[in-house]
Order: structure tokens, then sequence, then C-alpha cells
């Protein structure tokens, strides 16, 4: 599947709310943790079995037990021992942490998307075991489904033949689930390789819910590459012959296959994935004081509710700090656009995140406003920035919060409107931003920034370009 088709298919199903991941352990081996073969390996030795020449190796595993008595000390060990949690989060399952993915699948014991989740403050309901399944968290962002166990319940993990042989009865519960997902959500999966012995298993059970219509879902595969054996330059043209079989028989399972050549490559098409997302959703900045009653005021008040207006038409959502007076305008915009509509649908149409009036205990002032603030803009891709005003002691003045959300802006790489007719700090930011780039800098073409920054333009000319600017901004690749 073409790479540019699909980051625009999964981010649209991602903004829908009907995207899910299905995570394997080629994303995990980035940390440092062992495949299959290598977590595998001392038990093969001491069954004298070259897994070089093994594909099945929940049967390496079930030989090993049968060995020992029936007894799974080892393994469990094995796994523990394993999968420290010391090892730095790969920048595949920080990203998507920041994703708004309400379910995540994972044949993985480790314990890496927890902690993703942990570092981007954000809530994870984990399905381990199988009691795990009938109590919820309902104020998690996201769930969680570890389908063959977790390290931290290392002796319950699904590993062997008779584990998969017998899943149906010890958990039959994920099973159900599952088959739910696959019939109504898209999902990615990540990190599974032609030899992933999870793979046959996960096939059967798609095929299994959707028979011949099955939903569309997705898979990033890696090409086999050249190993270290002796045979490798005889071996690789019959194993890229097999893989392109492989990936053409995946159709019959609804999966849609991006190619890669190594795992790194998984991150640049998620970070590809978090900015289509991420522009679908535009943080309008600025401020002016509220007992203040003028006419850049009144200007302020109809440009921001035409900004608001033209979000909401565009389909877009508005994330917002309600700033005095242009965050109230703004909202006030998407509103009225939004009940325009028959059904408006206003948890999709706006995300408000307004400064609270205390700092809460144990944070600095300025270090809790400015994570704060970063938190937020994460959520957009589009920033604009009108008015930024405050009252101060020698009279109205620039607004330091609008400023620090534009240094923000940048850091972050977003795509900056600056609305110079406004004043206060938008008119400084298209100034600072003329002097350094310019439209360059902003992300915006040329005609458009120099609009931007006109003091004299009326309102109509104004919110064209700002409209014309967002248009812009959400279909840039």
């Amino acid at each position: 599947m073409n790479r540019e088709a699909f980051v625009t298919e999964y981010a649209r199903w991602l903004e829908q709310g009907t995207a899910a991941f299905f995570v394997g352990a080629g994303l995990s081996r980035k940390a440092g943790y062992p495949d299959w073969r290598t977590l595998l390996k001392g038990i093969a030795g001491e069954l004298k079995i070259d897994l070089d020449h093994e594909h099945d190796l929940a049967g390496v595993a079930q030989w090993y037990i049968n060995k020992t008595g029936r007894q799974r000390t080892r393994i469990a060990q094995t796994i523990k021992d394993s999968f420290p949690d010391m090892a730095e989060v790969p920048q595949a399952q920080r990203i998507m942490a920041r994703l708004p993915v309400r379910h995540i699948w994972t044949t993985n014991y480790d314990r890496l998307i927890e902690r993703a989740w942990e570092l981007q403050r954000r809530s994870l309901d984990v399905k381990a075991i199988k009691s795990d399944l009938s109590v919820s968290s309902p104020w998690a962002d996201t769930v969680l489904y570890k389908m063959h166990g977790s390290v931290d319940h290392p002796s319950e993990i699904v590993i062997a033949t008779d584990d998969y042989e017998m899943y149906r009865q010890t958990r039959s519960g994920f099973l159900q689930v599952l088959n739910g997902h696959l019939i109504g959500l898209h999902c990615l999966f990540l990190g599974f390789s032609f030899t992933d012995p999870n793979i046959s298993h996960l096939l059967s059970i798609i095929r299994e819910s959707m028979g011949e219509h099955a939903t569309q879902h997705y898979a990033i595969v890696r090409k086999p590459q050249k190993s270290s054996r002796k045979d490798a330059e005889q071996l690789l043209p019959y194993e890229l012959a097999r893989h392109a079989h492989w990936v053409d028989d995946l159709q019959r399972y609804g999966i849609n296959c991006v190619e890669i050549e190594d795992y790194a490559e998984i991150d640049s098409i998620l970070l590809e994935v978090e900015a289509a997302v991420a522009r679908r959703s535009v943080f309008v900045s600025g401020s002016y004081p509220d007992d203040v009653r003028d006419d850049l005021r009144l200007l302020i008040e109809k440009i921001a509710t035409e900004i608001g207006k033209n979000i909401a038409h565009q389909g877009l959502r508005l994330v917002s700090g309600f700033g005095l007076t242009v965050g109230s305008s703004v909202i006030g915009g998407v509103l009225g656009q939004a009940y325009s509509n028959s059904v408006p649908s206003l948890d999709r149409s706006l995300c408000l995140r307004p400064f609270p009036q205390v700092t809460p205990a144990g944070f600095e002032e300025a270090e809790f406003r400015r994570r704060y603030r970063e938190d937020m803009m994460q959520q957009a891709g589009i920033c604009v920035f009108v008015g930024g005003a405050r009252q101060g002691d020698q009279g109205i003045e620039l607004a330091p919060g609008v400023i620090e959300e534009y240094e923000i802006a940048r850091a972050l790489g977003k795509i900056i409107i600056p609305v110079a007719s406004t004043g206060g700090a938008a008119a400084e930011i298209w100034k600072r931003l003329a002097s350094d780039g310019g439209a360059v800098t902003a992300r915006l073409p040329e005609e458009i920034f120099q609009t931007l920054g006109l003091t004299d333009a009326s309102v109509e000319s104004t919110c064209a370009a700002i409209a014309s600017a967002i248009c812009s901004a959400t279909k840039r690749g």
C-alpha cells in the first residue's frame, strides 16, 4: 500500500475514534528486549535444538515444558528476567501514547506501552489476565489488551503449544473482545514479521470473525533481510519471493501492507500519522483585557468569532485555553456553526482547557503553566494567534503567556498563523517570524503570510487570509 495513502486513511480512523493498534515483538526490539528466538535460546540449547532450523517456536517451548515434567518455572523466570523496566521507551511507543487511540492489543509481555502512557501522563487500563476483563477503569484514556499475558504475571503467559491450543478455554474473554474489535475497528499491526509465531493465530481469528467480508486493517511489515547464515546469499531471493506472496495473501484478511526495510521506519510513519491527526485540530491563542471596551476589542471579537466559524465549517476541532475575550468569541463562532447542523458533535468540535486559577500543590507556577500549555498544544497542528494583550501596571501590554505559546508552537514545529491586525502579541509574533524566515518558518504560503502582516487590512480580507491559511495547513503533507 502506498505510504501516503495509508497515513491519510489511518489518520481519519484515529480522528473518528475507530482506530486500534496491534503491537508485536518487533516494536520492542529497539529497547533491547529479545525476540522469540533470543528469548528461547537458552532453553533450545538445553534441548539440543538449533533455532535457525525451527519455525514452530511455540513447539520448542512446549518441548521444554514436557521435558521438565510440565513445570513452567524456568520459562516464567526467563520471561521475568528478560523484560526489566530499566530500558528506555522507544520513540514508536511514545508517539502512540500521544495519539487519540482508545484500544491497543499486543502479544508482547513487556511494559513499554504502559511506561509510554505514564510518560505522557495519560491513563491506561491494562487487561493482562482473565479477571481484568470484568473490571473497567472509566477514566482511562486507552485500554491495553495483553492477550498473551504480561511480565507482571509470568506464570500465566501464553508461549507454548498447549497455551495456544487451550486459548479458547483459558482466555475466551480476550477472543470475544478481539472479535468485536476486528469487526468494528481498523487495526494497525506493528512489529510483526513473517516468522512471528503469533501471526497464524491472529489471522485465523480475523478469518473466523469476518470471513470474506473483513474490515479494512493495515500492517507495517519489514521485508526479509540478509541474515548471517552461510547460505544467506542463496536464501534471500527465496525469502523475498515468499514474503511477496504473503503480503498479497494478507488481502484475504482485509490487511493492506506498507512495506519497509527496517523497523526504524515505523517511527517516521507514525510521526506522519501524528502530524496528519494534529492538522485536524486548530489551537487559537490570544487575549484582550475583559474590562476594556474599545474599537480594537470589537475587531478582535469579530475576527475571533469568524475564526471559530471557519474551524467548524471545515470540520476541524478547536483547541483553546479560553483566553480572555478571544476564547469566548472563538468558542461562540464554533458553537454557532456547529448548531447549524441538525446533530452537532460538540465533543469532536471542541477541546477546551481553561487555565486553573490556583497552581496545583508541588508545582512552581511558571513550570506548571508551561507544561500545561505544552500538553494542550500537542493536541493541535495549527496555531492561530489573535490579539494577546493584558492589563498591566502601566496600561495595556503584551501578554507573556501568548508569547510563550508562540515559542512552544515553534519548538513543536506547528503551523503558525499570526493575525497582526489584532495587535498585541499577535503583531509581535508576525514581526519575529518576518525577521526569521517569514513564511517558511511559519509554514505558510508567502502571499497569505504577507496578508496576515497587514495592520490596516479589512476584517473581510483578514478573515479570508486566515481561512486560506487553515485550509492550506490541513492539506499539507
